[in-house]
């Protein structure tokens, strides 16, 4: 299982790389969480506008022309996240997820968790989106890392969310089987962003 991660990364999967350096396993109970805006939690300084927590947020992150995946297809998407999770290669999930950069500038402009009646400051989603993230690749991590996974095939919603250029594809499921067990169908992540072309992971909630 790999364990080394790029110096200098803002660690979307720090605790996962953690986790597999510790060998851990054990069986979990599926959740039912749904993929939706976050609720707000915590204090949040409701007095400063969105625009300017965003121009706060983008600071030191250079725009990007687009997404920096190299993933063109969305069938390619899902089969890196079942390699990655099931060969514990913690630096492949992340590197198939949005990141801050791309968070700031391309994602959360457009996003319905910036406008009214949400209005989540940039910052705070962020965050907890990371979060979410972050137990979502434990659990997945924890539960097909190092055994023998088959994608066998998956399927989305028919039609994706528009939010401005960005297109999320949204209630997917992987059919897989692990270890020669009976096929399973799992949600492995909450949603994918399609950008010009190109897809990454926005969401690693998942069912397991």
């Amino acid at each position: 299982m790999r364990r080394t991660m790029s110096k200098g990364r803002t660690g979307l999967l720090f605790a996962a790389a953690l986790l597999s350096s510790a060998g851990c396993r054990k069986d979990s109970p599926p959740s039912a969480a749904a993929a939706q805006p976050p609720a707000s939690t915590g204090v949040v300084d409701s007095v400063i506008p969105i625009d300017v927590a965003l121009s706060r947020f983008r600071a030191g992150l250079a725009k990007p022309e687009r997404l920096h995946s190299n993933v063109m297809t969305r069938d390619e998407l899902v089969r890196r996240v079942v390699v990655a999770l099931s060969t514990g290669d913690t630096t492949a999930v992340e590197q198939v997820a949005l990141n801050r950069a791309e968070y700031a500038w391309l994602y959360y402009p457009s996003t319905t968790i910036a406008k009214p009646p949400y209005e989540l400051p940039p910052g705070l989603a962020w965050f907890q989106l990371q979060e979410k993230n972050r137990k979502g690749a434990l659990r997945a991590l924890r539960e097909l890392g190092g055994h023998r996974v088959k994608l066998l095939g998956y399927q989305c919603g028919t039609q994706p969310v528009l939010e401005g250029d960005n297109r999320l594809w949204t209630r997917c499921t992987v059919r897989m089987t692990r270890d020669g067990a009976a096929p399973v169908s799992v949600r492995l992540f909450g949603a994918i962003i399609e950008r010009g072309g190109r897809f990454e992971v926005l969401s690693y909630e998942n069912d397991f």
